[in-house]
């Protein structure tokens, strides 16, 4: 049970990925606190789910982590859910009334309702249950600050080692979202894996993006000129004439990480990637095995996000 929880957690956080980082939602001025009560739009169904903040958390902690994993690592990716969930407010105009925020993991953070978790974990959830309710708390009085304001917590599953700036990823400096070590990461059983795409699927996920965008006729010449940092991960890449971040190609061919080579050979790209998500704020597996180590929520969280305040 405990292999299938971790593996459903994952691969449901794998087709979930945050929004872009721009320079604009950077500076927007995010709220001190969620609502005593609030309603989340389930994109799936288009209806409205009414929640409190610890229930609103219990969701996203079933979609985001694997609900097994130790108590603190728990509490700090609660934390860091509330955290981030302050900074999307500023996106509730785009939704129909009523709604605060959404379970759209593209354009908010995915969020599982009571159903749906029953669903996915059977009779095991109710037994994590309790675990769940108490990061859930420990989320909602613990908000994670930097010079007096709720911070961009963005979170991953595995680094490629250690964290990737803020700027690595999106290209916006923040000062909290700085590499920082997580060499247990590299333990995480999927680490390193291929992912291969043909030509003909790359070619439509590019001009999904760029419609006017122009390739080498030589297909082992349409990446070229990579630049990565120390760590692995891609700064940037050009394909044909145009310059892409290493974020822009993790989200445009659906990528396990931004720490990526890519080869080409008889018709098909081959992506192999290290680690699992942005590389960007907290790592979800290296909070675990912090967590294994005795470590506290707050102590992953300010190892994590670099100068921050907890609560």
């Amino acid at each position: 049970m405990r292999d299938r929880l971790f593996i459903l957690a994952f691969f449901l956080l794998l087709s979930a990925l945050l929004p872009p980082l721009t320079r604009s939602r950077a500076e927007e001025k995010p709220a001190a606190l969620l609502p005593d009560s609030f309603s989340i739009l389930l994109t799936e169904t288009g209806t409205l789910y009414p929640v409190t903040p610890e229930e609103y958390l219990v969701g996203c902690l079933a979609a985001q982590i694997p609900i097994d994993y130790e108590q603190e690592a728990l509490n700090a990716q609660a934390a860091a859910s509330y955290t981030y969930a302050l900074r999307l407010l500023g996106n509730a105009d785009a939704l129909p009334d009523g709604a605060l925020l959404s379970d759209d993991g593209k354009t908010a953070q995915p969020f599982f309702p009571p159903e749906k978790c029953a669903e996915l974990y059977g009779t095991s959830y109710d037994d994590y249950l309790p675990r769940l309710k108490e990061a859930a708390a420990y989320g909602v009085s613990h908000p994670i600050t930097y010079e007096g304001e709720p911070i961009y917590a963005v979170y991953h599953s595995v680094s490629a080692g250690r964290t990737s700036s803020s700027y690595g990823i999106w290209g916006v400096e923040l000062p909290y979202l700085v590499p920082a070590e997580s060499e247990a990461d590299k333990n995480y059983i999927n680490y390193e894996c291929d992912n291969e795409m043909t030509v003909e699927k790359a070619r439509l996920a590019l001009v999904a993006v760029q419609s006017d965008i122009v390739t080498p006729a030589d297909y082992g010449k349409w990446f070229s000129e990579v630049n990565r940092n120390e760590d692995g991960y891609v700064i940037s890449i050009k394909i044909g004439n145009n310059l892409f971040s290493g974020g822009d190609i993790w989200r445009i061919f659906g990528l396990r990480s931004t720490a990526f080579e890519v080869s080409y050979q008889n018709g098909i790209y081959t992506f192999h990637t290290k680690g699992y998500g942005h590389g960007a704020g907290l790592s979800q597996y290296g909070a675990n095995e912090m967590a294994k180590e005795g470590k506290t929520a707050e102590e992953i969280l300010k190892h994590y996000y670099s100068g921050v305040k907890i609560g």
